[in-house]
């Protein structure tokens, strides 16, 4: 190998961009069938559950697992944690699993098996007294929704297909006037974009489902609901104190979902650990005509923290179906990657759908050609970031796109910041060194990560034996160009060497 120094400030001549050419420069027969940069992450369930459809699954592109912890038993998810870990290893894959807590959803009680129809125009009482209704007051799961709604205040129930406007709250009875009816039915979602509520982002269920997925062995937790950043310090006291003496702890997904978590978003991305943003309550919680804006706004927040960000909800949803998606679908994931997501999400197109592994080939399909296109690259822009971190990822774009390099190698035993270093996006991979698999896993959640474990990382050696690893591998070939970065913990500079 040869190398020579690279200067984070260097002034480096930018030629125009063009689509993507072969940038990972891979050699064939490589173990990794996906070669999207964007990550796919799938809900695992009765669809896709098996050890013959996750292997199919991965080797069409799956890269990481999600489990909904508001289904199924702990014996279920920790049998299934147990064949994604098998398959995956088989596969030569670092898979990571995130466990999604069910959260407070708020909802109605036990109605009548034929449902109860509200009519435009019409009031009704719903109260938070009883649990089951006997004809005349509508049951609320929340106890405490009466202390916290104010007339005037819009709810929507279903998914927002019912809008009510409360007209007054006498005690624990709420008067409400529909604006839009329908037919309710026992236990359907409700939601509250004009009130503040009280509830916790945790309930007892949820305390007991994080003990359960830091004891199974979980990469990630998804938290639901969450409106402050106090929700998310809660939920990372709660894994200390579950985790064992000298374990690697899960790492936390927030979930957008609610207008508090929107006002309060960039206190929570500093809590948190990475992003999902979840469309389906964030859009009724909102105008849904402002979910595509606030998308892209929170995709860079996200993307310039450094910390990996996940779009969900109904991105190929008629794949539940049908054998193909929608046009607008094909488009709506299209243009998550080009927001510059560093994961786009299946739910139930993999985990009860009719065609789990067509609708990873499909999104692969889909994210692999909005890649090779120029639309989902970052702007460059000529300057001189005065965090070095920031200094050191915007001089890898720039000699990416210049041609100089054709991947990066790194470590995060010698620079613990390196796994953010592809916040600029540059179109290479980041083969990232990791003490075990556990740390790989949780990498390999971040955009054009290539995770590879090597343990007692040392700085003189470190690049001679990574270099080694990937070649046997056959993840990089003779006369690859990697940018090494091992600047320690505020490193602003990094050498070039050739395989």
């Amino acid at each position: 190998m040869t190398g020579k120094e690279v200067s984070s400030r260097a002034s480096v001549t930018v030629p125009p961009v063009s689509s993507r050419a072969n940038v990972y420069h891979l050699a064939e027969g490589s173990q990794r069938s996906d070669m999207t940069r964007t990550k796919i992450v799938c809900t695992i369930g009765p669809a896709s559950s098996s050890a013959s459809i996750l292997r199919a699954m991965m080797r069409a592109g799956m890269t990481a697992a999600r489990l909904n912890l508001s289904h199924g038993t702990y014996t279920e998810h920790r049998a299934l944690l147990k064949t994604i870990r098998s398959v995956a290893r088989a596969l030569g894959l670092h898979v990571p699993v995130i466990a999604d807590l069910q959260g407070p959803k708020i909802r109605l009680g036990t109605l009548p098996e034929e449902g109860v129809e509200l009519k435009a125009g019409k009031r009704y009482v719903f109260s938070t007294a009883t649990d089951t209704y006997e004809g005349k007051e509508i049951p609320v799961t929340y106890k405490q929704l009466h202390r916290d709604v104010k007339a005037g205040h819009r709810f929507l129930i279903d998914d927002g297909l019912i809008e009510l406007k409360v007209s007054g709250v006498s005690g624990r009875h709420i008067h409400a006037t529909v604006i839009n009816g329908g037919l309710i039915t026992s236990h359907k979602g409700m939601n509250f974009p004009n009130s503040r509520l009280s509830i916790g982002a945790m309930t007892d269920k949820d305390r007991q489902d994080v003990r359960f997925a830091v004891g199974a062995g979980a990469d990630w937790i998804a938290l639901s609901f969450v409106k402050s950043e106090q929700d998310v310090k809660d939920l990372r006291r709660l894994i200390n104190a579950a985790g064992k003496k000298g374990q690697i702890l899960p790492r936390i997904v927030v979930k957008i979902e609610k207008h508090e978590a929107i006002a309060a978003f960039d206190r929570i991305l500093t809590a948190a650990d990475g992003v999902m943003i979840a469309r389906g309550d964030l859009g009724v919680e909102i105008p849904a005509e402002e979910v595509p804006v606030r998308q892209k706004a929170l995709i860079e927040k996200c993307r310039l923290a450094g910390k990996p960000v996940i779009v969900a909800t109904q991105m190929l949803d008629s794949m539940i179906r049908n054998p193909r998606p929608t046009r607008a679908e094909v488009s709506d994931v299209a243009n998550a990657v080009f927001d510059h997501t560093s994961a786009v999400m299946l739910s139930g197109e993999s985990a009860s759908g009719k065609h789990p592994v067509a609708a990873v080939k499909m999104m692969a399909s889909i994210v692999e050609e909005a890649e090779a296109s120029p639309y989902d690259d970052v702007a460059l822009i000529e300057y001189a970031p005065k965090d070095p971190i920031a200094a050191v990822a915007h001089s890898i774009q720039l000699a990416s796109v210049q041609g100089s390099i054709d991947g990066v190698l790194a470590s995060v035993e010698l620079a613990p910041w390196s796994e953010t270093v592809h916040r600029s996006h540059p179109e290479i991979p980041l083969f990232i060194g990791c003490p075990d698999e556990r740390r790989a896993r949780q990498v390999a959640l971040r955009w054009g990560s290539v995770p590879f474990v090597i343990k007692n990382a040392r700085e003189e050696t470190f690049a001679k034996r990574a270099v080694g690893q990937l070649k046997k591998a056959r993840l990089v070939k003779i006369k690859t160009r990697l940018a090494l970065v091992l600047g320690g913990r505020h490193g602003e500079s990094f050498d070039v060497i050739t395989v």
